[in-house]
């Protein structure tokens, strides 16, 4: 059983992503797939940001033909609730929602939740992560510490310059689904070579720069292996990192190697 992996730069319910999310919902080989959406990594963002998020994923994936469930997985007791486990077990699609890695894993950790979504993976469904949940799907990503979003905030509509220098993050383990693996997404937007140079991620970690509404789609065969047959779609590309001084650009419909 082989099963498909999506990695989403962000800017995912931006209008202009309809047709990715509609190959995606093809991938799950059913008319109207049920689709588990999981605000967690938005969790310390509040009860409107969560809402919003939710209502989002209804209607866009819901105007595509899925059947969405947005299972309020917030917080420890609501990881180990037996009726979101059941509809994350249940689904075609998981879709993991936007927000910090860090804080999704704070509460996934060890949860009936990631127990139901590990083992919807070995019966073929669909896992897809934008922007932080692109970022947990991997093996490491970083802490956005208050200093970093107060840089961030700071070039977020230009983007980055060359010579940006924001403070060198925390890194925090991630579900390990894609293995060796650290998603950057927002790449277009928000990211420091930097970053690479003063050695943030470890030596043997694949460094994927992923841009927004672009998603980078593959298949893996069980979580923690390597996955293949590496697509890009979208609007934007995918770079994939070589150390910190060389690096891959990847169009779409380029097949990624890495």
């Amino acid at each position: 059983m082989t099963y498909t992996l999506a990695l989403i730069g962000g800017e995912e319910f931006a209008g202009g992503f309809e047709e990715v999310h509609a190959q995606l919902l093809q991938r799950t080989g059913k008319s109207h797939p049920k689709v588990a959406f999981l605000p967690t990594c938005a969790a310390d963002d509040g009860a409107e940001t969560i809402e919003y998020w939710c209502d989002q994923a209804k209607t866009r994936l819901g105007s595509l033909g899925a059947r969405v469930e947005t299972p309020r997985v917030v917080d420890l007791k609501s990881a180990n609730n037996p009726t979101f486990a059941r509809q994350v077990a249940e689904a075609d699609w998981i879709y993991l929602g936007g927000g910090f890695p860090h804080v999704a894993m704070r509460i996934l950790s060890n949860s009936q939740v990631l127990e139901a979504l590990n083992a919807a993976l070995l019966r073929g469904t669909l896992l897809s992560g934008a922007s932080g949940g692109a970022m947990l799907m991997c093996s490491l990503s970083f802490v956005v510490t208050p200093e970093l979003a107060e840089a961030s905030g700071k070039i977020w509509e230009s983007g980055s310059p060359l010579d940006w220098d924001p403070p060198l993050p925390p890194l925090v383990d991630c579900l390990g689904i894609i293995p060796h693996t650290f998603c950057a997404p927002h790449f277009n937007r928000l990211f420091s070579r930097k970053w690479l140079e003063r050695g943030l991620v470890p030596n043997g970690v694949n460094v994927i720069g992923v841009d927004e509404q672009t998603a980078l789609i593959g298949t893996q065969s069980l979580p923690g292996e390597a996955v293949s047959d590496w697509q890009v779609a979208g609007r934007g590309s995918v770079t994939v990192f070589h150390g910190a001084w060389t690096f891959e650009k990847f169009l779409p419909d380029g097949t990624v190697t890495f």
